[in-house]
């Protein structure tokens, strides 16, 4: 199997002969944007534009478990999007590129604000079974992802500006522009690190990976040193992901240089393939499973391999936890929390974004406390979408903390699902609200 997928990641090299996407400001509705999709190959049938692409929904005509499906050609302000639902079979997708000859296909349509992922689906008929593995599913090469390992990362990606004259709302307003790329002097650099971690299986044995983001004036200034960010990516994802689908280092770039935050390091790793106690995951290999390693395991792991590595290896970055954070997105979520819990001493910010603490999950409770009282005197931020699918769990855990009178701020995000729209902004508040910022919060921390 491992073969095979060489052997059609470069098939895939080779059918990404050309493409562009081009954003335009057309300052007419529905949106004031349109986005051109070019695309060449001279042997496909049929291209269809996914990966991330979704029809639209309203407050409306949403609810955890339903949503409608509104072609972006009949947007109207305050539509978003949603991750769940099956495509009715009345509805067409509104994606499919028209072929102009000569193996050109294009494809336009209006876009809202936001960062939309996205792939060319070529001669497929069913989306969940075209993928790098069977040679249909092709990122754009003029746009490639974000990735250390050719397969890693299975979208392409571009950010639609917000156009307050054809988008704004008098409730629900997703303007997404603060992950727009800063003035280039705020520009930090963002890449790929391979560090030494006995027992990893990926990308080689007893090495394992994360993404680093450095802000613009890392080692420029002698002797500085700076604020560590831990940032997880979720379930059926790597470190890649914050970068390729979320756009971090525009949004921490933004964030510093607002005056938000002071410029932070932030490390993005992979709890996927840490041992060899579950099987290989690799994101473009669609016929991998991935049984999800615990959020105990990933922690401890994480203590023994990678916090150590990162302080020896990282230059000017805090050795404290007054200025160490921890945050993650889902099964990250998760993961965070149990770094609140058991490596309580190591960080002082935690971020909760959508937390995965699905049930059967133990939270803190008086005895915890007791034991370990510095659990009260942290800053906690949690934060998930109105329609989240650990909408109830979020609450659960709020709850929680809660009742033993735990301090914490909170954002439910009123045009969210369980996808990096959420999370989006998610990290862009926990900047803005409480990110280095003094605690235990109070009813004043971040007004």
């Amino acid at each position: 199997m491992f073969y095979r997928s060489i052997v059609s990641l470069l098939a895939l090299c080779s059918l990404r002969a050309s493409a562009s996407v081009t954003v335009r400001q057309t300052n007419k509705g529905p949106t004031g944007y349109e986005v051109d999709f070019k695309h060449t190959n001279t042997s496909a049938s049929r291209v269809l534009i996914g990966g991330g692409l979704s029809a639209f929904t309203d407050q409306f005509h949403t609810t955890l478990d339903t949503r409608e499906w509104y072609d972006p050609h009949d947007y109207h302000p305050g539509d978003f999007h949603v991750a769940y639902g099956t495509l009715p079979e009345d509805v067409k997708w509104p994606y499919e590129m028209t072929s102009e000859g000569d193996g050109v296909w294009t494809y336009t349509t209006p876009l809202p604000s936001g960062i939309y992922s996205f792939a060319y689906l070529i001669d497929c008929n069913y989306a969940p079974n075209c993928s790098i593995v069977t040679g249909q599913l092709v990122t754009d090469p003029d746009l490639p992802p974000f990735q250390n390992v050719l397969g890693d990362q299975v979208a392409s990606s571009f950010q639609v500006p917000f156009d307050a004259k054809f988008q704004a709302t008098e409730d629900v307003t997703a303007n997404f522009d603060y992950a727009l790329s800063a003035p280039v002097e705020h520009r930090g650099t963002i890449k790929s690190v391979n560090y030494t971690s006995p027992g990893s299986i990926y990308p080689a044995p007893d090495v394992h990976h994360f993404a680093l983001y450095l802000p613009a004036e890392y080692g420029k200034v002698e002797g500085k040193k700076y604020p560590l960010l831990y940032l997880s990516h979720g379930a059926g994802g790597n470190g890649n992901d914050w970068e390729n689908l979320g756009r971090m280092s525009s949004i921490m770039d933004n964030l510093i240089a607002d005056g938000h935050i002071e410029p932070t390091v932030v490390v993005m790793p992979s709890f996927y393939n840490l041992d060899d106690e579950l099987p290989l995951y690799v994101m473009g290999n669609s016929s991998t499973i991935f049984p999800l390693p615990t959020s105990v395991h990933i922690r401890e792991n994480y203590q023994k391999y990678l916090f150590p590595w990162v302080e020896q290896n990282i230059a000017d970055v805090c050795g404290d936890p007054s200025c160490r954070a921890f945050a993650g997105l889902s099964w990250g979520g998760r993961l965070t929390y149990e770094m609140y819990a058991n490596a309580t001493d190591y960080f002082n910010w935690y971020g909760m974004f959508s937390p995965a603490t699905t049930e059967p999950y133990t939270y803190i409770d008086n005895a915890t406390l007791a034991a370990n009282p510095a659990l009260a005197d942290k800053g906690i931020f949690v934060a998930y979408g109105t329609y989240d699918l650990i909408f109830d769990n979020a609450k659960a855990l709020q709850a929680a903390l809660d009742s033993l009178n735990i301090k914490h701020l909170s954002r439910i995000t009123p045009f969210g699902s369980h996808y990096w729209n959420t999370w989006q902004d998610a990290l862009w508040l926990f900047g803005v609200k409480a990110l280095w910022k003094p605690f235990p919060f109070t009813a004043q921390s971040g007004r």
